[in-house]
């Protein structure tokens, strides 16, 4: 019988560990085994509609053996699946997405799906723009989130502050302003969608009229000299993931196809998001739909416009970014 010595047996030990390990992110040429499952998050949002057309639609096969759509509420929730692995892919704040990656949770930024979503909601017909306002009430929800740090930059380019020309009152949730908006007791809010759409259906009821007099894609154009284009949000991927070129390869396209149909869709990708975003009345979401600019560009195609995004806000606000600027392997797709 023959026999194997200590070194041989070592040896071979190391080389089967080899070929498993590179077998299991899929370098040996085989390709990766499906996943059992595969989870998007992203939070309450009418663009999330998109993440749902997609669980709706399914995942090949070879690449899974099912897609689930979680809603996060919290920055907290969101970060929790990301680190414990519990969520592949997570739709969130570009800003967030840099800060997560600044702060060593192994990230990558594969796209930008939503390029403008932020308004200021007035109950004046006559107001165009910030500027016109100054020396009024404004209310902005989060106090140093990127509604704050946005409104405070866009004012900087015309001379004024936040802080000295304005009123500002800080709420600590978007529908608290609209709440007020509604109510008469203010006339201008800082305002996301589907808030400004929700903050004018209610203020309608009570014989409030209020309308989106300026929207921040537009103001940060005539502010840069760029297109009118904001880095809102996107999605991020895990390591886990980030190694599987086909299963990334078909996200992309199947992201880019679902936002496609929310677009021309909205009624029935409203009916879609009924069950699982409850917070959002149809008609609400429905309503939003137009006022969201959504557009999907992968992360290097859209590189200078975030990198540049995040290069002003960090400016004004190192801790809205993480504390400094991501290097270039935030960009999925930058070394391959």
């Amino acid at each position: 019988m023959p026999t194997i010595t200590r070194r041989e047996f070592l040896g071979l030990g190391a080389r089967s560990a080899l070929a498993l390990g590179l077998a299991g992110i899929g370098l040996s040429g085989c390709r990766p085994r499906p996943l059992s499952s595969l989870v998007i998050q992203a939070p309450a949002s009418p663009p999330s509609l998109a993440f749902l057309r997609m669980a709706q639609q399914g995942v090949p096969a070879n690449l899974a053996h099912e897609l689930r759509f979680q809603l996060w509420s919290t920055v907290d929730e969101m970060r929790g699946r990301i680190t414990a692995g519990q969520a592949q892919f997570s739709g969130l704040p570009v800003n967030v997405a840099a800060t997560l990656y600044n702060r060593g949770v192994q990230v990558q930024l594969l796209n930008v799906y939503i390029w403008g979503i932020l308004y200021l909601v007035t109950s004046d017909p006559a107001v165009q723009s910030l500027a016109e306002i100054k020396g009024q009430p404004l209310l902005i929800p989060f106090r140093g989130d990127l509604p704050d740090i946005l409104t405070q930059y866009l004012l900087q380019k015309q001379g004024l502050s936040l802080e000295k020309d304005f009123q500002v009152t800080y709420v600590s949730a978007a529908p608290e302003a609209a709440q007020l908006l509604a109510a008469g007791r203010a006339k201008h809010a800082v305002l996301s969608e589907p808030s400004a759409t929700l903050a004018i259906a209610k203020a309608k009821e009570s014989g409030v009229t209020l309308r989106r007099a300026m929207d921040y894609a537009q103001a940060w154009a005539a502010a840069t000299g760029r297109a009118p284009r904001l880095p809102m949000a996107g999605v991020v991927a895990l390591p886990a993931v980030l190694r599987n070129r086909a299963l990334l390869d078909w996200f992309q396209r199947a992201e880019r196809d679902a936002l496609a149909w929310v677009a021309a869709n909205p009624q029935e990708a409203s009916q879609l998001g009924a069950q699982a975003i409850q917070a959002i009345p149809p008609a609400v979401m429905v309503a939003s739909l137009p006022f969201i600019q959504m557009d999907f560009a992968d992360a290097q195609s859209a590189r200078e416009d975030i990198a540049f995004f995040l290069q002003e806000m960090h400016a004004l606000s190192p801790d809205l970014v993480g504390g400094s600027l991501p290097t270039p392997e935030f960009y999925y797709g930058a070394s391959s």
